[in-house]
């Protein structure tokens, strides 16, 4: 597997046999993984905020190598290239993305799927108020 896009299909495969009942775990093994992907998860939320800083970076010179490289490098960090996905804030976002699948499929995985439907929900109302 080399991309996220791997990942994701892969935690997605894990997470239909923990709904299904395919996979299953003990509790506190289940819960310990949960806590992880969930520190995990947090961890990269701040990371993501950090790659604002990179939207406007100063120090490159007016020689204009130096003013194409700073715009590539800004693009690098937030988007505005070619390819808007080709950034690290989306990277970061695929990485959030994959470690709440996991934190999900783990709670699916010890029988505690209603509960992760309610913080997901929650998580997105919050979310929501941000907008």
């Amino acid at each position: 597997m080399s991309g996220t896009g791997d990942q994701r299909a892969y935690w997605t495969q894990l997470a239909q046999q923990a709904v299904g009942g395919e996979l299953r775990m003990e509790p506190e093994l289940g819960e310990a993984l949960r806590a992880a992907a969930k520190v995990y998860a947090e961890g990269l939320v701040d990371a993501k905020a950090d790659t604002g800083r990179l939207a406007n970076l100063s120090g490159w010179g007016s020689l204009p190598s130096a003013v194409a490289l700073r715009k590539k490098f800004e693009q690098k960090g937030v988007g505005g290239g070619d390819d808007p996905n080709d950034n690290a804030a989306q990277r970061i976002q695929d990485h959030i993305d994959i470690a709440w699948l996991q934190h999900d499929t783990f709670a699916a995985a010890i029988g505690k799927i209603e509960l992760v439907d309610e913080q997901r929900a929650a998580q997105l109302r919050a979310a929501g108020t941000g907008i």
